[in-house]
């Protein structure tokens, strides 16, 4: 059998599967069914809402509203193409490597090409379908500021398929070049780079001139905007093809549309071709290389040795644990350092938050103008807050889940359920929150607020970090999913679908207590911070308090009672 009649038997029968499965959860699952549908409705008008009416306020600036309108896209593709490298690189890795079946799909009598072509298909089908919600709003707001009939979007869905294609088959090539390559010595000039990276960054932050900026008029601002945003129009780039068969199909330029349409396709087709010829010299190697490097030593793990005088005593009498709960923190440490897909994207999101929150300063606007500021520190909590959200329903909701089969050597333990739980919200909250109030007070320094909104926003972030990881947590523990290995499956279950909306509308009301105190200040002709308004930010600070408490409190407490049942241990 041809590569290709092998990679059509293993997509005829997973999309066999698919569809029994989505039959089974369209008769067993109708509020599951009813609620995303629900949200996906609400976040298409809310999205398409919102993007228009950005669009229609960028094209209303004098002289610079086209230019910048075409940066914003050429940006949001460049970064779509980003995220879509990264996610087709976790979900195609875990499918190559980490997933059980493979084991007995490799010894069948499969090609290798077929079984690495259909797991790039597959790693595509499942990153890809975000993006196509993500830009279905998008596009119908251009189309509708290009006044483009239906030519536009046969111009465009073409082109996001290439995209995806080609950013599905780097990842792949990556994957197969790292996993054969890699040695272990290479973490440590990546680690050394990264700090040099961090130490240069923190260095041009601490010697900005702020003043300059302050005072500087808006093409000067401008200017230094689309000067650090003109890699994302670079000629190689895919994504930027895919920025001019829109600009091309909404301008009426049918030929250049075609043109770049066909670039892409080419560049899709051969990226293909090349997946099946790295496969065949590199995915064997790289198989048996891993296999051969499985975890069987203690090399690498966590040194937790608890005799006097030794670190990890003297942070468990810092914490004030006892050895077994202490023992169980260490667990989780291991899991979260063992695992490159959690600290890989933990990394890059807490990265690119750094970096957002470092260069605040650096905006074309007039940071002496409280409005600016106001709007500006609202919305960096905002975008904080959502970062987390994810994070949190990501990596923390399917904690207890991944425990799977093992779940019983928990409930034999001598630390009970309940307390396991209670450190792992112990564990997770403090350092997101850590991470997360440092990212607010950088930001906030950054915009030159007083002192007194410093501390009122890193409160908020702090209560909003609890309230997003204990709700993610218990969530997780009252509607666990022990049958499945894949957290990317358990997060696109019932529980994980709730989890991420539940999660949304607390953000929602706890911005809009948090806007309650800057009210006064969204008046673009205010002339003075709130900074003695300390009454209405201590009464927004306890309506948080009691969201939070509502929010996050309410079920972890039923969850902590769950888990004290030992109810999980008959579900196993």
């Amino acid at each position: 059998m041809t590569v290709a009649g092998t990679t059509v038997l293993l997509a005829r029968t997973h999309w066999q599967m698919l569809v029994n499965k989505a039959a089974h959860g369209l008769s067993a699952n109708k509020l599951l069914v009813i609620t995303v549908g629900g949200f996906l409705a609400f976040y298409a008008v809310a999205a398409y809402k919102l993007v228009a009416h950005g669009l229609d306020y960028v094209m209303g600036i004098p002289l610079l509203g086209p230019l910048l309108a075409e940066r914003l896209v050429y940006l949001l593709f460049f970064f779509f193409f980003v995220m879509l490298v990264l996610s087709n690189a976790t979900i195609t890795g875990m499918g190559l490597f980490r997933k059980k079946d493979m084991e007995w799909q490799v010894a069948l009598p499969l090609a290798p090409r077929s079984l690495v072509m259909w797991k790039t298909l597959e790693g595509m089908l499942l990153a890809s379908w975000g993006l196509l919600v993500l830009s279905a709003p998008i596009l119908l707001a251009l189309g509708r500021l290009y006044h483009a009939g239906a030519g536009f979007f046969v111009a465009t869905v073409p082109a996001l398929i290439c995209l995806v294609t080609i950013a599905a088959n780097l990842s792949t090539w990556m994957l197969l070049l790292l996993v054969r390559f890699a040695r272990r010595w290479w973490w440590k000039p990546a680690a050394f780079a990264a700090l040099l990276l961090l130490g240069s960054a923190v260095k041009a932050f601490l010697t900005f001139d702020f003043e300059a900026v302050r005072t500087g008029d808006v093409a000067t601002g401008v200017s230094e905007i689309l000067k650090h945003t003109e890699i994302c129009m670079h000629p190689l780039l895919p994504s930027s093809w895919v920025a001019e068969v829109i600009y091309a199909s909404g301008r009426g330029t049918g030929q250049r549309a075609l043109f770049f349409n066909l670039v892409l396709l080419s560049h899709a087709l051969a990226a293909l071709v090349l997946t099946t010829r790295l496969a065949g010299g590199l995915f064997m190697p790289a198989w048996n290389r891993l296999m051969q490097s499985a975890p069987g030593g203690q090399r690498g793990t966590l040194n937790l040795d608890m005799r006097p005088g030794t670190l990890a005593e003297i942070t468990r009498k810092a914490l004030a644990l006892d050895r077994a709960s202490f023992a169980i923190l260490g667990k989780e440490v291991r899991v979260f350092f063992r695992e490159p897909v959690q600290w890989g994207q933990c990394t890059v999101i807490f990265g690119l938050l750094l970096i957002y929150s470092a260069n605040l300063r650096r905006m074309g606007y007039d940071l002496q103008n409280p409005f600016w500021t106001t709007v500006i520190s609202h919305l960096n909590l905002l975008v904080c807050c959502l970062a987390l959200s994810t994070l949190t329903t990501r990596f923390i909701y399917p904690q207890l889940s991944l425990e799977g089969q093992r779940m019983w050597i928990l409930g034999l333990s001598p630390v009970p359920l309940n307390r396991v739980l209670a450190l792992k919200l112990r564990l997770a909250a403090g350092v997101l929150a850590l991470l997360m109030t440092v990212l607010v007070c950088l930001s906030g320094y950054s915009l030159g607020m007083p002192a007194q909104r410093l501390l009122f926003f890193a409160l908020a972030m702090m209560m909003m970090s609890y309230g997003l990881t204990a709700l993610a947590l218990s969530l997780g523990a009252l509607l666990p999913n022990f049958r499945e290995a894949n957290p990317a499956r358990i997060v696109s279950g019932f529980g994980g679908t709730v989890c991420l909306i539940s999660s949304f509308i607390y953000i929602l009301l706890g911005m809009t207590v948090v806007l309650l105190p800057s009210w006064s200040s969204l008046n673009p002709m205010a002339t003075a911070f709130p900074v003695g308004n300390w009454r209405m930010e201590a009464l927004s600070l306890g309506i948080l308090l009691l969201l939070t408490a509502g929010a996050g409190g309410v079920p972890y407490f039923f969850a902590k009672r769950k888990t004290k049942s030992l109810d999980y241990l008959r579900d196993l």
